[in-house]
């Protein structure tokens, strides 16, 4: 078995073992929800390919029924969250080879995130431990080379990927609600406060958020992924800044890297979102565009939408 294969495999098995985990966390399974959730990201309905181009997630999340990192009471639940997903990052210029000429290099992440959240009527407190294999091992330039291919337009190059290595990175964030009294059209008004540390990622990003319609209390709202059955249908506006040390799929690994091509990151980053947002009592989707500026000095704005569907039970 090849080194590729072997780390494949290790991944399959911690999913299971992850999915276990979560399975044997209750003893009446109908005493929690669950839910599978489907995300792509992807910047073709802006009419352009470059920068962050694509991510695929599939996620399931489950309510626990005991003390998990957090100290569970009935009026703050615990949940667990797991991610698998692939990021696809490239630069303007899609048929350049001259490295000097590239806005960032070429990139693909393959990851396994856990999460664990502990959620209040007005507060979040979440913490996310993620695994991760950048470069070619990641696959994400042959999908989107297959994907280009039958299609035949835009054929990217690949050239100068980052290079293949392990990541292991852990998110802390933060998230403080406000009702807006005697208002009949804002309704909420949050803070949420994001850090991260490990080879893939080193940040830190405040956000401000504004929701507008039917939204749940913080702990059972699909605005902070929590599950919930009761109807939502809201919109939102968000901007942020993000203070940023390390991302490794622009400057490689910090512990040793074999990239062919790198650059400096640009250190603070500014982001807004707008969105809207419907949940059922069984299926919830989300619509989001994305805006955020220039994570290298040689590229421009990068913007792109998220579709999710999510299916409760």
């Amino acid at each position: 078995m090849t080194p590729l294969k072997k780390i494949y495999v290790i991944l399959l098995i911690l999913i299971h073992c992850l999915c276990v985990k979560a399975q044997e966390s209750s003893s009446v399974k109908n005493d929690r929800l669950q839910a599978i959730s489907l995300q792509h990201d992807n910047d073709f309905l802006l009419g352009i390919d470059r920068y962050y181009t694509a991510g695929s997630f599939i996620a399931y999340s489950t309510q626990l029924t005991d003390d998990f990192i957090f100290k569970r009471t009935p009026d703050s639940p615990l949940q667990l969250d797991l991610t698998l997903g692939q990021d696809t990052y490239t630069p303007r210029e899609l048929f350049e080879t001259d490295f000097n000429r590239l806005e960032r290099p070429y990139a693909g992440y393959l990851f396994l995130n856990g999460g664990v959240s502990k959620g209040s009527l007005d507060q979040l407190f979440r913490i996310d431990a993620e695994i991760g294999l950048a470069g070619s091992q990641s696959l994400a330039g042959e999908f989107q080379i297959a994907y280009h291919t039958f299609i035949r337009e835009f054929i990217p190059s690949w050239s100068g990927e980052i290079g293949n290595s392990v990541h292991i990175n852990g998110y802390g964030t933060y998230v403080k609600d406000f009702v807006i009294p005697n208002s009949n059209l804002f309704k909420n008004f949050a803070l949420q406060s994001t850090a991260a540390l490990g080879t893939r990622r080193i940040f830190a990003r405040q956000e401000a958020l504004l929701y507008i319609g039917k939204r749940d209390a913080v702990v059972y709202s699909s605005a902070f992924n929590r599950l919930g059955n009761t109807e939502e249908f809201y919109g939102f506006a968000g901007i942020g800044v993000e203070y940023v040390l390390l991302n490794a799929l622009i400057q490689g690994h910090p512990w040793g890297d074999n990239s062919p091509f790198t650059l400096p990151i640009v250190n603070t980053i500014a982001s807004a979102k707008f969105g809207m947002v419907y949940r059922g009592s069984r299926n919830s989707y989300k619509a989001v565009l994305h805006l955020r500026t220039k994570e290298t000095s040689r590229e421009g704005e990068s913007k792109f939408f998220a579709l999710s569907y999510t299916r409760i039970f």
